[in-house]
């Protein structure tokens, strides 16, 4: 029988821990997105040390053009920030990788509910604000003009504006 004296073509090095985070969790998010169905935003929300969670979001298949769509109605019809936490949190799927946490919304279910108007509870609305506005206070950043809620968060589209192109988010508040 021959023996090999050189791995195969298609063997691959074997992994060599860096002391870095960053492999693991693009290798969980990478898991999520290809468990995700197409038309499908997931949302990978990681813990990190220092009591921060590193928020990902990405698209499945054909769901960025999807999800552009959406913000441009949603935008034209006035949706905010609550909106779009109540219309996606109501078409969730959430699961569990240890610690991690990967949520999966389907667009077309969003998409039904923004071509209706939906607006999402008034009363959670004015509560959502009023916390925006304590948390300015409190870190001294100016508040936002009323209403007091930034507008629909959205798609890759507005995602892009509102983080320099970059996916990732960290949320360093939430650790309070």
């Amino acid at each position: 029988m021959p023996v090999l004296t050189a791995p195969p073509a298609t063997a691959r090095p074997a992994p060599v821990p860096t002391g870095g985070r960053g492999p693991v969790e693009q290798a969980v998010v990478a898991g999520a997105l290809a468990a995700a169905g197409p038309e499908t935003m997931v949302r990978t929300d990681v813990p990190q040390p220092d009591g921060s969670v590193r928020l990902y979001a990405a698209w499945t298949d054909r769901g960025g053009p999807l999800a552009d769509r959406i913000d441009r109605i949603a935008l034209a019809r006035g949706l905010d920030a609550w909106s779009w936490i109540e219309i996606l949190t109501h078409h969730q799927h959430t699961t569990h990788r240890g610690r991690i946490e990967v949520r999966t919304h389907p667009l077309r279910q969003i998409l039904a509910d923004v071509e209706r108007g939906h607006r999402g509870n008034d009363e959670h609305r004015a509560s959502l604000a009023r916390m925006l506005a304590d948390d300015a206070q409190q870190t001294g950043r100016p508040p936002l003009p009323a209403p007091g809620l930034p507008p629909w968060v959205g798609g890759p589209l507005l995602w892009h504006r509102c983080t320099g192109g970059d996916m990732v988010v960290e949320r360093h508040w939430l650790a309070r």
